[in-house]
């Protein structure tokens, strides 16, 4: 886990296009529905960018995505993600909540481990999102803990 602030001077941007991707994720409806976002840092290490996007409802499409982003030499990347998870309560009804996602692979460089942590709290307030997942091994990314954290326990 990387909490190491970057120096400062260096400041990293959300960009409109990752407010308007979200927007359109959180006022989707039907089958073409966004139900999910991959965001990552800009080469030039400037901003947060929207890396991929996509309507496809399987929760592992989302998660191979997310954990499987690689450098040009191969190895592993950071990214941020946005899912919406739906759930069933029973009597109480389904229920959606939007989940933000920190993907930080073991290994990540040192530079980049605090890059990411620095600008995730950036990220995650520009989307007012209150649910959020840390994980840098594959395990943290499973569907019971992801459904586990959306539900506040309930399922």
């Amino acid at each position: 886990m990387c909490s190491i602030k970057i120096p400062s001077g260096h400041s990293v941007s959300i960009t409109d296009e990752c407010l308007d991707a979200f927007q359109v994720l959180r006022s989707g409806r039907g089958c073409n529905k966004l139900q999910y976002l991959i965001f990552r840092i800009a080469d030039d290490e400037s901003s947060v960018v929207v890396e991929d996007s996509s309507s496809e409802p399987n929760y592992e499409v989302f998660r191979r995505k997310l954990s499987s982003a690689v450098d040009g030499q191969g190895r592993p990347m950071p990214r941020y993600g946005v899912y919406d998870v739906e759930y069933d309560l029973g009597q109480d009804g389904k229920r959606a909540k939007t989940v933000f996602f920190t993907w930080v692979p073991q290994n990540t460089p040192l530079k980049l481990c605090m890059m990411y942590a620095s600008t995730n709290e950036q990220l995650k307030n520009a989307l007012n999102l209150k649910i959020f997942i840390h994980a840098d091994s594959a395990d943290e990314l499973e569907w019971k803990n992801v459904l586990n954290q959306a539900s506040g326990g309930r399922v």
